[in-house]
C-alpha cells in the first residue's frame, strides 16, 4: 500500500541514522524519476499543444498567453536535459555511495534557480494561472494544467534540495 506521501517514507528510512541508508535513496530516486521527471516532461508536451492553440485562436484578446508555448517549448528542452543529466550522471553517482557530490549538485542548484525564474515567468503571463472568466475550455485547461506543473515541479526541487542532495554534501558543506 503507497503512502499518501511517498517520499516520507523514504525520508523515515534515513531518520535518526548517522550514516546514509542506501535503500532511502534508491527509493527517494526511483519515486522522483517516476512520479516527477516522466509526468512533467508529459505535461509540458501537453501544455505547448494548448498554448498553441490558445494563443492562435485568442491572438488578439487583451488577455491572451502570448509567448506561452514558445516559453514552454523551451522550458521542455532545458528540463529534458536537466533530467537527463540526474537520470545518466548524478543518481547513478549517488547509487554508487559517492560521498562529495558538491560540484555536481552546485550545478544542479544553479539549474533549479534557473528552472524557478522560467516558473515564475510562466506565471507571470498566465496572470499567475487565472484565466479570464470568458475564456474557452482549452483556456482553462491549459492555466488549470500548468499551475499542476508549477505546484509539482516545485515540489520536486524542494524534495531534491532539502532531502536527497544534502545527503551527499560535506556537513556545513554549500546548500548543506
Amino acid at each position: 500500500m503507497t503512502s499518501p506521501n511517498p517520499f516520507q517514507d523514504a525520508v523515515a528510512l534515513d531518520e535518526g541514522r548517522g550514516a546514509i541508508a542506501p535503500e532511502a535513496d534508491a527509493a527517494l530516486i526511483a519515486r522522483i524519476v517516476e512520479d516527477f521527471h516522466v509526468p512533467h516532461l508529459k505535461d509540458l508536451l501537453e501544455a505547448i499543444d494548448l498554448a498553441r492553440k490558445v494563443e492562435e485562436r485568442h491572438a488578439d484578446h487583451a488577455n491572451a498567453p502570448l509567448g506561452l508555448a514558445e516559453l514552454l517549448t523551451g522550458f521542455f528542452d532545458h528540463l529534458s536535459m536537466h533530467q537527463a543529466k540526474e537520470e545518466a550522471v548524478l543518481f547513478p553517482m549517488m547509487l554508487r555511495g559517492v560521498p562529495d557530490l558538491t560540484g555536481p549538485l552546485t550545478v544542479m542548484h544553479s539549474e533549479h534557480d534557473d528552472v524557478r525564474d522560467d516558473l515564475a515567468r510562466i506565471g507571470e503571463i498566465t496572470h499567475q494561472f487565472t484565466a479570464p472568466e470568458e475564456a474557452c475550455r482549452s483556456w482553462r485547461s491549459l492555466y488549470d494544467l500548468c499551475s499542476k506543473f508549477d505546484r509539482e515541479l516545485r515540489e520536486h526541487i524542494r524534495l531534491e534540495e532539502t532531502i536527497l542532495f544534502p545527503r551527499f554534501l560535506p556537513a556545513g558543506g554549500p546548500h548543506a
